[in-house]
Parts: C-alpha cells; structure tokens; sequence
C-alpha cells in the first residue's frame, strides 16, 4: 500500500502528469459513456441514418476547425505568461464564435456541392438555424476546453465532459422521431448544456468575466502564432474530418457509421499521446528550460499506457464491434485494427507537435502536416475501391509517413 501510495502522490504532485492523467479521463469517460451512446443509436436508428448523423457531426467539427482560427494553442501558450487573461479569452470566444456563423452559413449556401445527402438541413430552417448554433457551440467547447488546459486545470475539462456523456445517453429516446437530425441534436444539445456549466466553473475558479469584445492589440500580438496554429492543426486533422463526408459520398453513409464507430473506439487510444502533449505543450509555455524533463517523463507515460490498449484492441476489437451489430463488427475489424496500430506513429506526431510549438517552428509543422494530408486523402482515393480497408492503409502509411520526418528533425531541436 505504500508503494501505492507514493505513487499515487507522484502523480498528483506532478502537473504534467496530473493534468496529462485528467485528459486521458476525460476521454476514457467520453468513450466508455458514448460507446454506450452509439450502441443506443445503433438499436433505435437505421444504419444509414446513422451514417448520416455521424457524416453530419463530423461536418460541425470541420466546420468548427476552421473557425478556431489556432487560437486555441495561442491561448495554453499565452495565458501562462499574461496579465490580461480575461481580455484573451473574450477576444477568443467572440472571434471563433463570428466565424462560426460566417463559416456555417458558407457551407448551407453550397451544401448541394459538398454533400447533397445532408440537404435536408437546408431545406428546414428550424434545422439549418439549430446547425449554425451547434457549430458555434462546438467551437466555443474546444476554446474553453484550451483555456483549462492553459490554466493547468483539466480536472474541469474532465468535469465537463462527464457531464456531456452523462446527458447524451438521454435525448436520443426523446428525438427519435427526427430521425438522423435526432441523433445529431442529441450530441449538440449535450454539448451545450455541459458548455454552459463549464463556462460557470470558469467564473467562479478563476475571477473570469465574459464580455463579448474583440482586442486589436491582443490580436496583433497573437496573429503570427495563431495563424500558423490555424494552418497546422486544420491541415493535420483535416483527413479524420473530411473522410466521413469523402466516404458518405462514394461508398455509401453506412461505411461513414462503420468508420465513425471505429474512429470513436481508437480514439480512446489516441487521447493517450494527445493528453499527454497537451500538458507537455502547457508546461514547456511555462518554463521551455525544463523541457528535456518534461518530454522525459511524457515518453515514459504513454507507452505504458497505450500499448497494452492497442493489444487489447487487436485482440477483441471484433467483440466491441459487436455491441453496435453484426455489421459494424464484420465491415469495420480491419480499420479498427489498422488504426489501433498507427497509435504509435500517432504518439510519435503529438509529442513532436508539441515540441515544435514549443520551440515555433511552426512553418515545419505545417508542411510536415500537408504531407501526412496528402498521403492519407490520395491513397483514400486510389484505395477506396478496397472500402475501408484502402482507407486504412492510406492511414497508417500517412501517420508514419509523418513520425519518420518529425524523428528526423527532432534531435536538431533538443
């Protein structure tokens, strides 16, 4: 017992591992809560009408990665060394929330274009207002969700979450009539309310006031770091959101269900190596001297953590496919494989992103994340013929693709 608790003193003493520890809860209870959230909607919906809800919320977070604007890494790198915290986060809130509108009222206007599945949203306007706030909604989540972390204090990006998950398991037995957009409102409507507790922790911890202004001088100073933010991290997640909607429209929504299933299941692996450099980026902003320190104790956490859930998700990834259905288990095993074992090129790219904000070399993330982009989405295209399988392969070919020229330019950094 006192080896266990030692340990567990270890941990709750250090911050990157306590907020790094947070994170991978915070996640863990979004995975295990919407696993069962999907299995309900797997029972209630049609697959296809699943295949629609899951090609629309991944639009809303395209979307809504457009409209960050990268201020949410400017922010964890920022706040830290700030005296005017709140005037940065207001600035923050009121231009993603802008450009959300603008961006969401952009993509209904040539919805024909980019997905004629989902006109519907179009054609009823109680649905195409209620898409234009969710996304605004969505948006302002991962700028709160940023804050926390900046602040050093993801227990409360774990508190959040846990309400989102909880509340979620609710509303798809009430808007099953809706039909897909049922599902979609489920997963907003809870975003939203655990948004509005969230941002209610954030006033009462930490003295925040909110109040809608946009600060020139705070843009200026962050415009460089941000913009380069912007264009990383939206060309880096830019195929896990634009495969959904590649794959809805040329095989089919029901592949979209499979993928989605499947990406919702590794994504509780990849949260591992995401966390984790999420607090290395957090602490490096406070003291960058402590850096070597820091990326030693991130290397030591996430393998222990991470292989033994990518052994297990080889080994009974068919019996989890399983509580969606037969279908979902039989058409997705592969990809689910696939993507489990690119969890090491993953945790390879997320530390090495992090130390490259760090040090700002921005501009070499960038095209580092072109590169993965490009590799993934083309050999997407030339392999779709396989299904999901191409779409697998193109994967894990892409991510390591990146983790081999990140090692390369690693060592000339540290």
């Amino acid at each position: 017992m006192k080896i266990i608790s030692k340990f567990y003193n270890h941990l709750a003493n250090d911050s990157l591992y306590r907020n790094s520890i947070y994170l991978m809860l915070s996640t863990a209870v979004m995975a295990f809560l919407g696993f069962f959230f999907w299995a309900i909607n797997a029972r209630l919906y049609s697959t296809e009408q699943v295949g629609i809800a899951t090609t629309l919320i991944s639009v809303m977070t395209l979307i809504s990665t457009f409209s960050l604007l990268g201020l949410g890494n400017s922010l964890i790198k920022y706040i830290p060394i700030s005296e005017r915290k709140n005037e940065k986060i207001n600035t923050s809130f009121t231009l993603v929330g802008l450009t959300s509108i603008f961006i969401s009222i952009f993509f209904l206007g040539f919805l024909k274009t980019f997905s004629p599945q989902l006109l519907f949203v179009r054609g009823n306007i109680f649905f195409a207002i209620l898409f234009v706030l969710f996304v605004v909604f969505t948006s302002l989540n991962t700028i709160l969700e940023t804050v926390f972390i900046a602040y050093r204090s993801s227990k409360y990006v774990l508190i959040k979450n846990t309400i989102f998950s909880i509340v979620k398991l609710i509303f798809p037995f009430i808007l099953v009539t809706l039909g897909a957009y049922g599902i979609f409102m489920s997963f907003s409507l809870s975003l939203i309310i655990a948004f509005i507790f969230s941002l209610v922790f954030l006033i009462l911890k930490f003295n925040y006031l909110f109040k809608p202004t946009i600060n020139m001088d705070i843009i200026k100073r962050m415009t460089i770091f941000s913009l380069g933010n912007y264009a990383a991290g939206f060309i880096g997640g830019l195929p896990q959101l634009v495969l959904p909607l590649f794959i809805t429209n040329l095989i089919g929504a029901r592949f979209t269900a499979y993928f989605y299933m499947d990406m919702m299941i590794v994504n509780f692996l990849y949260i591992v190596p995401m966390a984790t450099s999420q607090s290395l980026f957090a602490e490096g902003s406070y003291n960058e001297a402590e850096l070597k320190i820091q990326l030693n104790k991130a290397t030591k956490i996430i393998p222990l953590i991470l292989i033994p859930a990518i052994v297990v998700t080889l080994l009974f990834g068919r019996y989890i496919l399983l509580v969606f259905g037969k279908q979902y288990s039989s058409e997705g095993l592969m990809l689910l494989q696939l993507l489990a074992i690119s969890g090491i090129f993953i945790s390879i790219n997320f530390i090495s992103n992090a130390i490259f904000y760090i040090k700002h070399k921005i501009k070499l993330i960038i095209l580092v994340n072109f590169i993965g982009a490009f590799i993934i989405l083309s050999l997407s295209t030339l392999l779709i013929h396989q299904n999901l399988l191409g779409v697998g392969i193109a994967w894990v070919i892409g991510q390591g693709v990146v983790s081999g020229i990140y090692l390369i330019f690693i060592k000339k950094l540290l």
